[in-house]
């Protein structure tokens, strides 16, 4: 089993939904020869225990945790997002997607959904609840969370600072350097300047815990990114410089 360092780790990429991970799994992809798709095997428990002995790598949406089905060693990586982002990013893809005709709703509005409290576990904190673990509450432990990446996280990316996670991941690994497009692209969804204001600052208050994990997360990057020598800091920005034409117009990822 070929296993990237010459060794048994297991890696393990945690993709919270709508934070870009569709795009990054392809850089896995090319990587790893033996990668699994956690949905494809989450309903069959033998299956899963199997799967996690033999893959290289792990990528899915799920929780943080999947590693004490193993005691093989294990590496998790993530991708978060600005929450506003990602949320308005989930509705819109979600209710807003005719590709979706089990959850495509054409009268449902943002502001209501944000609003209608029927919603929360969908959303709210949502990504302190898979970095903590705790899938099923609104109010996640913070802490915990934050603990899990400091301790258990190998690489943390940032969806709105794209091109330097993905030349940060490529140098952890060893691999080399090469751009990867956005995928999985949201059709139809509106900016967050297009949104009201109030329902905006719904948002921010109903998501206190992701938006202080954005930020903490924001303060790992930089620190990963002020550790690099002037010669790698060179490279990374004749990197981001040469993603900047994809990146000059809005995403509405």
């Amino acid at each position: 089993m070929a296993n990237v360092n010459n060794n048994d780790s297991l890696f393990l990429f945690m993709h919270i939904p709508k934070t870009g991970g569709t795009s990054l799994t392809q850089l896995f992809l090319h990587r790893f020869p033996e990668l699994v798709y956690y949905f494809e095997v989450a309903d069959n428990q033998m299956l899963l225990l199997e799967k996690l002995q033999e893959a290289d790598a792990f990528c899915g949406h799920f929780p943080f945790g999947l590693h004490c089905f193993t005691d093989r060693p294990y590496r998790y990586m993530t991708m978060l997002r600005d929450p506003v982002e990602q949320i308005i990013s989930h509705f819109y893809f979600k209710y807003k997607n005719p590709d979706y005709p089990e959850s495509y709703n054409i009268g449902i509005t943002l502001d209501y959904f944000v609003n209608d409290d029927r919603f929360d576990l969908e959303y709210v904190n949502l990504q302190t609840r898979f970095v903590s673990g705790e899938l099923c509450t609104t109010q996640p432990d913070l802490e915990l969370a934050k603990a899990n990446l400091r301790n258990h996280f190998h690489f943390i990316g940032i969806t709105e600072r794209y091109a330097e996670s993905q030349f940060l991941l490529s140098r952890q690994m060893g691999w080399k350097l090469k751009s990867y497009p956005r995928l999985n692209e949201t059709p139809n969804r509106v900016l967050q300047s297009e949104c009201a204001v109030e329902t905006i600052e719904r948002i921010q208050a109903k998501n206190a815990a992701d938006m202080e994990l954005y930020r903490y997360a924001l303060e790992l990057l930089d620190q990963r990114i002020a550790e690099l020598s002037p010669s790698q800091m060179k490279a990374l920005r004749r990197f981001c410089k040469a993603s900047l034409n994809d990146r000059k117009k809005p995403r509405r990822t």
